[in-house]
């Protein structure tokens, strides 16, 4: 079971200029030293490769506290953000480390509808994760509540390259009634695949 008392912060950062895979390990191993000087869990540095702009990274770090300090890294501004409690996955906040691809997924659904996205998604990851046809593995399923009665579900899954990530639309049955179903519980949905830096 998650610890529901840990945060994880997503963050959209931008930099100004288009960054350069050295570029972006160096920023990435900046920000990993600042969050662990800080107590926080540096999850994981990623960069786009559909969906996200040459000149951005998606960094995830996750803290016990609510007061936890943030790590920024100078000369890179936060586009946005989603301040979370995970759900489902995962158990306990890790850094990421295997290659492949990672797909983060925002959800816009109903406040009152968390827990049944919650179920099923857990429910379908049963026979999703066990498909021999490609090799996935849901890492988080993370909740932001919004004002009013909106929430955002960030799901991030790891593949072992977009040739995996293209055979898993065509799931188990099982799987693929209950993606349909969150499907009916979703206002709309934003994928963007990444790599890990």
């Amino acid at each position: 079971m998650p610890f529901p008392a840990h945060r994880y912060l997503v963050q959209r950062i931008r930099a100004d200029r288009q960054l350069t895979p050295e570029r972006a390990a160096e920023l990435a191993r900046q920000w990993r030293e600042s969050c662990t000087a800080n107590g926080v869990v540096p999850w994981g540095v990623f960069a786009g490769l559909l969906g996200l702009r040459t000149d951005e990274l998606l960094i995830v770090a996750a803290a016990e506290t609510d007061d936890a300090e943030w790590p920024a890294l100078p000369g890179l501004a936060v586009e946005d953000g989603l301040d979370c409690r995970p759900t489902a996955r995962p158990e306990r906040p890790e850094a990421q480390s295997r290659p492949g691809i990672y797909v983060f997924r925002t959800f816009e659904i109903a406040s009152a509808d968390v827990d049944e996205f919650v179920r099923l998604s857990a429910e379908a990851w049963q026979t999703f994760e066990a498909a021999p046809a490609y090799r996935a593995e849901p890492r988080a399923l993370l909740r932001a509540d919004l004002p009013g009665a909106s929430s955002r579900m960030l799901l991030v899954t790891w593949y072992d390259g977009l040739a995996s990530w293209e055979r898993s639309r065509q799931p188990d049955p099982e799987a693929r009634a209950n993606f349909e179903a969150r499907a009916r519980l979703t206002r709309w949905a934003l994928p963007i695949a990444t790599r890990l830096v």
